[in-house]
């Protein structure tokens, strides 16, 4: 069961969204049988699908399939080959979006205007190379109107040297300035206070986040690494 093995950071994000249950009883049996493979499971929406016994059981933005029983579980997608539509994919970036809304703004970091035209939240690592090269293109983004939301993803782990980066940012006076100076090799001031660096790096984990920077847009949609910013602007500007 190795592909359990994050499944503690799967689920302290599962509150962040709204329970959406087909029966009560459905969700507490899922809910029991869930924590004999991920002890503190916590199902936050279950949906019946076009599958006849098969429904989506949301933790948070994890996505799985369990029949009606609560016998049988699988993780992957559910494929409808005669609309050609990822049934899984488009729940996932509902997901996504609900657990970046509930996650707040204003436990981001974020470059350009609240009222800008687009949006991309990214998964961001202060010592990644790629990380860094997409920094120095915000301004290029903001300029075309779409406004950068960064949450942090020390890809080392809690209490790594990029994870007391991040938080040494975010306790600064001047948190754009401070990510900047980071992100450009600068030394900025050790500093601890209430942060939610931990908070996000759980959310990536359960988004599935393995390298950065991970880019998403507002609408849920996942593009993945970097994309220079001429291409992002050309993805999102036909989108409009």
């Amino acid at each position: 069961m190795s592909h359990f093995r994050t499944s503690s950071a799967v689920l302290v994000l599962a509150a962040t969204a709204t329970t959406a249950v087909a029966g009560d009883d459905l969700s507490a049996r899922f809910t029991e049988r869930l924590r004999t493979v991920i002890p503190d499971a916590r199902v936050t929406a279950v949906e019946s699908t076009p599958v006849p016994g098969l429904y989506e059981v949301a933790l948070g933005p994890k996505i799985l399939y369990m029949s009606t029983d609560g016998r049988y579980l699988f993780s992957g997608d559910l494929m409808d080959l005669g609309e050609r539509r990822n049934i899984s994919e488009e729940r996932r970036e509902q997901a996504r979006v609900a657990a970046f809304v509930a996650s707040g703004v204003d436990k981001m970091i974020q470059f350009g205007p609240d009222n800008a035209r687009h949006v991309v939240y990214v998964f961001t690592d202060i010592d990644c190379a790629y990380c860094r090269r997409m920094h120095q293109e915000v301004g290029k983004l903001n300029a075309a109107g779409i406004a950068v939301r960064y949450l942090a993803f020390p890809r080392h782990g809690l209490q790594s040297e990029s994870y007391h980066k991040a938080v040494s940012v975010w306790c600064a006076k001047d948190r754009q300035q401070a990510l900047t100076d980071a992100k450009a090799g600068k030394p900025i001031a050790e500093a601890t206070c209430n942060n939610p660096v931990e908070e996000q790096f759980t959310l990536g984990e359960a988004m599935g986040v393995r390298g950065t920077p991970a880019v998403y847009l507002d609408d849920g949609v996942q593009l993945g690494g970097y994309v220079p910013a001429d291409e992002l602007i050309q993805i999102l500007n036909g989108k409009s």
